[in-house]
């Protein structure tokens, strides 16, 4: 089977989000099993116009939004130059503009799955507001944005959802658009493990060290989180607390940890290079996921979780369809969810694990890691549910 993939991003390209991880480990696994694996995406950084990598014969094009129609040539060269190596059977569509483009060049007779990690248009709106792109035409752009989005959606045989949540925010913004099945992300349980700790030592071995790695955004309720955190250093004036990542709120939140009078608590890591994402998750003693809103699935909860370490996050999104199950599991002494925003719940479910044992600590962190592997949430397992999803199309 010839899979040609169309995505935004691409693990391990500069600025790669959660999509172009998800392409990447599925992509891999599935040319690890034999099949052909064509990626078409866009170019980022000092990336080749066409290499080999993980066995996914890779095709990037550069985007040019005033100019598109120079991008969908582009677009199409690659497509053409993937069908002359070998005939394609399917399409794996993930990011609106690489798969319009490349939803056009192929016949309509081949086969399409589309793949929905957020919906471009309101993602483009979160980013807009408030911000340089908050102009009187940005809605324009909103509706164009959605309009793509949707004419591929409706060229597509089945929709692939990563949670229930996604699945109902499908439905509302694209009524149209067919029938859709949820399979969820997952983590390199290999890579991400309880050992890996060992591997670097990332943080301070006294006191509780609390860890998040997000972008830098409004929705990531990184505010909410330091506000909390400084009613958990009141009482418990030896934890810590590891911000990693990068974004437009990074001197909003340094100055906000000042003002709190936790900055010596509080350290920021910057970005996490991947080399060391493993480490961290892992020697952490607790992940702290505060997200506001949108949270379509979260990958960095599994690969915590895999890593042995429990996490607490908000009622926001995908997070309760992994997180509800697992509080209710055996070995794990505190419940995990808290609401949106409500920073004394935060602070109080924060001291709650804080004032664990490390042993008690440790074995819920087992807990967390069997709840991964019973669960699915492994791109082994992924990777499973895909490739049969599109061996069913292709037939």
């Amino acid at each position: 089977m010839h899979v040609l993939a169309a995505t935004n991003n691409l693990y391990p390209d500069p600025q790669a989000t959660g999509s172009g991880r998800y392409n990447y480990e599925v992509g891999r696994r599935l040319a690890e099993r034999g099949h052909r694996v064509s990626v078409v995406t866009r170019q980022r950084g000092e990336t080749p116009t066409r290499e080999t990598v993980a066995g996914m014969d890779v095709y990037r094009y550069e985007a040019s939004t005033p100019r598109l129609p120079r991008t969908f040539r582009a677009i199409r060269r690659h497509v053409d130059a993937a069908e002359t190596a070998a005939p394609i059977d399917l399409l794996s569509l993930h990011g609106a503009l690489s798969s319009f483009g490349v939803d056009r060049a192929v016949p309509s007779d081949r086969p399409r799955i589309y793949t929905l990690h957020g919906l471009w248009a309101v993602e483009y709106a979160q980013r807009a507001s408030g911000g340089p792109l908050s102009k009187p035409w940005h809605w324009l752009n909103r509706r164009l944005r959605h309009r793509i989005e949707g004419t591929t959606i409706a060229h597509s045989d089945r929709v692939v959802v990563l949670s229930e949540y996604m699945r109902d925010r499908l439905e509302r913004a694209h009524p149209d658009a067919p029938s859709s099945v949820v399979v969820p992300g997952g983590a390199d349980t290999e890579r991400f493990r309880p050992e890996a700790a060992r591997d670097a030592a990332v943080f301070d071995t006294a006191g509780t060290n609390f860890l998040t790695v997000r972008r830098l955004t409004p929705r990531m309720g990184l505010e909410t989180l330091l506000d909390a955190f400084a009613s958990v250093v009141e009482r418990a004036p030896d934890a810590h607390l590891y911000v990693g990542g990068d974004g437009p709120l990074r001197d909003d939140l340094q100055s906000r940890a000042a003002r709190l009078g936790i900055a010596a608590n509080v350290t920021f890591l910057g970005y996490v290079p991947e080399d060391d994402l493993a480490a961290a998750y892992a020697g952490a003693d607790v992940f702290v996921l505060p997200t506001l809103e949108l949270e379509g699935f979260g990958l960095v909860t599994t690969e915590a979780l895999a890593s042995g370490t429990p996490v607490i996050g908000t009622r926001a999104g995908a997070t309760p369809e992994i997180l509800g199950r697992l509080e209710t599991r055996p070995g794990v002494p505190e419940p995990l969810l808290v609401e949106p925003g409500d920073a004394d719940e935060l602070a109080a479910r924060m001291l709650a694990w804080h004032a664990l044992s490390p042993s008690v600590r440790a074995a819920a962190g087992e807990a967390c890691r069997d709840y991964v592997l019973d669960a699915g949430y492994t791109w082994e397992a992924v990777t499973d549910r895909i490739e049969a999803l599109f061996e069913r199309h292709v037939t």
